[in-house]
């Protein structure tokens, strides 16, 4: 069994459109839990009278991502057996009808992973990659993502990528790794948590990967999101590195140096130059 664990807030028609697309899966060996932190636009309400095989979960409003998927992990494992996975997902994404079988066949063949899926985006009736696998250089602190802008068709059936690490957008993992590592870390990370959880995993001796068969489909990004923009006022200098939302978040990105860092000196290290990095970025984009 695989328990799909779907954080959401104020999304109400993406989060409709990820149910559905679940709900037409060809193998129907899953179950959907949905935590809710206390949306306002009715979302909670739509799953209840739309989805009734979802189990719909309620938080307080304060809990953000990782509090979130960390309720419905929690409501996972108590119905897990032996052998199932938890799959965070995020609502912002669609599946194709034969997800979870093409899931359930990597699962056998890479029995001790987290598998994540590629992100794509559709481009003129094509899949072409938004995010094809995160690399990480350990030595400068850059990330970057595998295979972007690259049409999903060029690879062949049973592609997959090693990578640093994974994301919660689509991640196949089994149950045991989640009693073997803990689960996400809400102290250090409200949002982003998803990228240091795997990094544990690793350690305890689990691959990394993304695959090719088994994309998940987001929407073109919204522009005026500060992860997004072009541009930059002078003003935007405080959301780009202190809003919880942001991409840039200066202490999830600390905590992150520190976390994955085999010891403080490459943390410190780790941290300063992908401070100077983001800031480079936002300083080239500034306009007046």
């Amino acid at each position: 069994m695989i328990y799909i664990v779907i954080p959401v807030f104020n999304r109400k028609e993406k989060t409709r459109n990820c149910l559905l697309s679940l709900r037409k899966q060809r193998k129907q060996d899953f179950r959907v839990i949905v935590v809710d932190d206390a949306s306002t636009d009715g979302t909670a309400e739509m799953i209840a009278d739309e989805f009734p095989e979802v189990i719909l979960l309620k938080g307080t409003g304060n809990l953000w991502w990782t509090g979130s998927i960390n309720l419905g992990i929690r409501h996972a494992l108590s119905l897990c057996e032996e052998q199932d996975y938890i799959m965070p997902l995020n609502d912002d994404l669609t599946v194709e009808e034969d997800y979870i079988e093409k899931f359930y066949a990597l699962s056998r063949a890479y029995p001790n992973s987290l598998i994540q899926s590629v992100v794509a985006i559709k481009d003129d009736g094509r899949a072409r990659i938004h995010d094809g696998g995160i690399l990480i250089n350990w030595f400068s602190a850059k990330f970057s993502s595998k295979n972007v802008g690259k049409l999903l068709s060029d690879f062949a059936p049973g592609h997959v990528e090693h990578v640093s690490t994974v994301t919660g957008r689509g991640v196949l993992i089994p149950q045991r790794v989640f009693r073997e590592v803990g689960l996400y870390n809400e102290k250090h990370y409200q949002h982003r948590g998803d990228t240091e959880f795997p990094i544990r995993a690793r350690r305890a001796g689990y691959q990394l990967l993304v695959a090719y068969d088994v994309p998940v489909f987001n929407y073109v990004e919204d522009g005026s999101h500060i992860n997004h923009r072009k541009r930059f006022k002078p003003g935007a200098i405080k959301t780009f590195f202190f809003h919880v939302s942001s991409s840039f978040y200066l202490p999830c990105r600390f905590w992150f140096a520190y976390d994955t860092a085999p010891n403080p000196v490459q943390g410190t290290v780790f941290f300063v130059l992908d401070l100077l990095r983001i800031s480079k970025y936002f300083l080239s984009r500034l306009s007046f």
